[in-house]
């Protein structure tokens, strides 16, 4: 008689903060965004709501306080915490996380879950390190202010030095302190009424019906702010094509384009395609829009979004615009450049530790190659926006400074493609958004003419 064979359990699954270290070692060995990482997570993996919660707390809480996690942590180690291996200093990280920014996790749990995810050679140390700042949380320091102001706003608001020491010298001490601390906070979700199949009031009441606490936008007169955690898919109205998701100052920068129905428009670096769908929207299916970009892939998610808000065909053609095109004459062009998006820290946190201050001058020359071509395919009397979702003059004014001195191209006042409230985003004809002073994404934008 044979034995019925054993059964093999089914493999553990992962925990929250084991799912937060995987997803913080992509982040930083390949260069992933922690965002996409998410989503992507947890449409493949089964986990109830408070560990879902978890999940996106731990992972992008660790990258957003990550200079003064270390800051606290160099305080109970034995050696620098830069010197560590990368999954110590991870795990490091995300104990540290817990035991010094979330009041409601318990040190020990804190402290033992690290342990359990760690390499067997590594778990005594971790377990000290910890044991040790949980002791010690008391009495850890900040730096002088009056020694150092710059890397007092590095450490306290975690953020590069070189990064800070260039937005004091730009805004000064006190507002460069205000936008790192604004990029800390966590962005709500912010939507776009398809004005083609609802209005705003009649989508705000579908939301109040069921429950959804939201409220109208204060700059742009298509959007609505979310005030509670809310996945879009769940919301009502996103079956049926309703709204997208998109940042206010997004919304604004598609706004200043003012396309018309019956218009050729060109989106020329248009994925994901956020901005191509608010011109096609603006045409109300009369016109044309044709969207490119050197990420075929990407472009692929702009057909599918498209369909689902019910807009008319957008042509899509993948474009390397680093060299000439044949295309147009537009009436109306976007030129929403690749960038060091610097103005979305909130919702990309990994960007400040990846950037470097040698990038701006490569971005500048791959920007200015960019508009320079794409400009030549705009017909006279035409207009051209040329946004970047940052700040520095060297991606901005610098770039555009061609065009502008060429004399066939002249600056026009964004002011005048506005709607009213948003008038006061714009200073010197240009469109320039904050976090910390309107609560959107960082957005720069010129307007020229043709």
């Amino acid at each position: 008689m044979t034995r019925p064979r054993k059964k093999t359990p089914p493999p553990a699954r992962p925990s929250a903060r084991d799912l937060a270290l995987r997803l913080l070692g992509r982040v930083e060995e390949e260069d992933a965004f922690a965002e996409i990482l998410l989503d992507r997570t947890l449409e493949r993996e089964d986990l109830s709501s408070p560990d879902r919660r978890l999940l996106y707390e731990l992972t992008l809480g660790v990258l957003r306080w990550q200079a003064r996690l270390d800051h606290f942590l160099g305080q109970v180690t034995d050696r620098p915490v830069a010197k560590l291996d990368r999954t110590t200093r991870r795990l490091l990280r995300l104990g540290a996380y817990q035991l010094l920014m979330l009041e409601k996790i318990p040190a020990a749990a804190a402290v033992n879950e690290a342990v359990k995810l760690a390499p067997l050679h590594a778990r005594p140390y971790v377990n000290a390190v910890l044991r040790s700042l949980s002791r010690q949380k008391d009495r850890l320091t900040l730096p002088d202010p009056e020694t150092d102001p710059t890397e007092r706003i590095a450490v306290t608001e975690s953020h590069p030095a070189w990064m800070v020491a260039r937005w004091v010298r730009e805004l000064g001490a006190a507002e460069a302190e205000a936008l790192c601390r604004a990029n800390n906070s966590r962005p709500g979700l912010t939507l776009r009424v398809n004005t083609l199949r609802s209005a705003r009031e009649e989508l705000l009441e579908k939301f109040r019906q069921t429950g959804i606490a939201a409220e109208a936008t204060s700059l742009s007169p298509l959007g609505i702010k979310v005030l509670q955690h809310a996945a879009p898919r769940d919301l009502p109205g996103w079956a049926e094509g309703l709204f997208a998701v998109q940042d206010e100052a997004s919304q604004l920068v598609g706004m200043l384009l003012a396309a018309a129905p019956g218009e050729r428009v060109l989106d020329a670096c248009a994925a994901p395609g956020t901005k191509s769908l608010q011109i096609a929207q603006a045409l109300a299916g009369r016109g044309e829009v044709k969207a490119t970009d050197r990420n075929a892939r990407r472009l692929g998610l702009l057909a599918e979004e498209a369909r689902r808000l019910g807009l008319g065909p957008i042509r899509v053609e993948p474009a390397d615009w680093t060299g000439a095109k044949e295309l147009g004459p537009f009436d109306r062009i976007l030129v929403d450049a690749p960038c060091s998006a610097l103005g979305t820290l909130r919702r990309h946190p990994e960007l400040k530790w990846r950037r470097r201050p040698e990038d701006f001058a490569a971005l500048a020359e791959l920007q200015k190659k960019i508009l320079v071509n794409v400009s030549r395919c705009l017909r006279p009397g035409g207009l051209l926006v040329y946004a970047t979702c940052t700040y520095g003059r060297e991606e901005n004014e610098e770039v555009v400074k061609e065009l502008l001195e060429s004399e066939e191209f002249a600056l026009a006042d964004a002011a005048d493609l506005l709607p009213a409230p948003a008038r006061r985003v714009v200073t010197q004809n240009v469109l320039r958004t904050w976090p910390h002073r309107h609560g959107t994404d960082g957005f720069t934008a010129h307007l020229l003419r043709r």
